[in-house]
């Protein structure tokens, strides 16, 4: 059961990092681009769409890091769950707010700093998954 809860983690990092170099290179440069005039109905409708497809992965990921941490009690666990918290606190406390205030007006600087922090947010999930795969 445990190596399956460490493919798990395995697989939905792996989610992550995809969902993550997406946001970085296609859907976050597009809100420069986007028209201003239908900008917050675009944000709207891919912020919810987003959310319920990244957040069940995150939470899973989340999980299955506790949980193996739990079990293993091992430095590359620890480490793994570590760099995890980082990468929600980037999420929650930098990124959702920035997506806050874009959701009622645009901003161009917002939207790259939203590009910078989401690059240090997808390296940091290669990194994770670096630790838990090799």
């Amino acid at each position: 059961m445990w190596d399956f809860l460490s493919e798990i983690s395995k697989f939905s990092n792996a989610l992550m990092i995809g969902v993550s170099i997406l946001a970085q290179f296609i859907i976050y440069p597009s809100f420069k681009t986007t028209d201003f005039k239908s900008f917050k109905s675009y944000h709207l409708n891919y912020t919810k769409k987003m959310f319920y497809i990244a957040a069940p992965i995150m939470l899973v990921e989340l999980f299955s890091s506790i949980l193996l941490v739990y079990k293993y009690l091992s430095k590359i666990y620890l480490t793994s769950l570590f760099i995890l918290i980082l990468i929600w606190i980037l999420t929650f406390v930098f990124i959702v707010p920035i997506h806050n205030f874009l959701a009622k007006m645009h901003n161009k600087e917002k939207v790259d700093k939203m590009i910078k922090l989401n690059g240090l947010r997808t390296i940091l999930w290669v990194f994770k998954y670096s630790i838990i795969s090799f």
